[in-house]
């Protein structure tokens, strides 16, 4: 899994192949198909497996635990070479149907679900001026990943807070 993510932190998914992985790991090609039915099934398990733990434990404050998300996302998933990485992984996911939902549960829905209900959370309190929580959480993101497909551009931290106090309509803690 380290092999795999070091590889694609390098030249990103696309340039992922099984012959440099089994040869950095130090295992036979064979012992990577016999596991792993795709290269894209592979990715997935090596980025959840780098990713660790993402699941958010709530706190009494919605705004703060949408600036550690902010903050956490970032850090995880806008990183060197893995932005870029996810956004390829993702468009290969199209013609993989069973990893593109093992990439959604096991790597999307513990950052998108927190965030989610920490946007619900804020807009019970009324702290949040924003559409709905689904719709705001997915336009932030989409916002940042749109910059990285189309432009090749990863948002800075503060470029995420922006987005996210655009939606908000309202400052967020930083």
């Amino acid at each position: 899994m380290a092999a795999a993510f070091e590889i694609m932190s390098e030249v990103n998914f696309r340039g992922l192949r099984a012959d440099a992985l089994a040869d950095r790991a130090g295992v036979p090609k064979s012992t990577i198909y016999r596991r792993w039915p795709s290269l894209a099934e592979l990715a997935v398990d090596a980025i959840d497996t780098r990713l660790g733990p993402r699941a958010l434990q709530p706190t009494d404050d919605p705004l703060a635990d949408i600036t550690t998300l902010i903050c956490t996302t970032h850090a995880l998933l806008l990183g060197p070479g893995l932005a870029r990485t996810l956004v390829q992984l993702a468009m290969e996911l199209v013609e993989h149907p069973e990893a593109s939902g093992s990439y959604r549960a096991r790597v999307i829905a513990p950052l998108r679900e927190g965030a989610i209900e920490a946007v619900q959370r804020a807009i019970d309190a009324g702290l949040w001026r924003g559409p709905d929580a689904t719709t705001s959480v997915d336009l932030m993101v989409g916002a940042m990943l749109y910059r990285v497909a189309w432009f090749d551009h990863v948002p800075s931290l503060d470029e995420c807070f922006t987005l996210a106090e655009a939606v908000a309509r309202e400052p967020l803690p930083r």
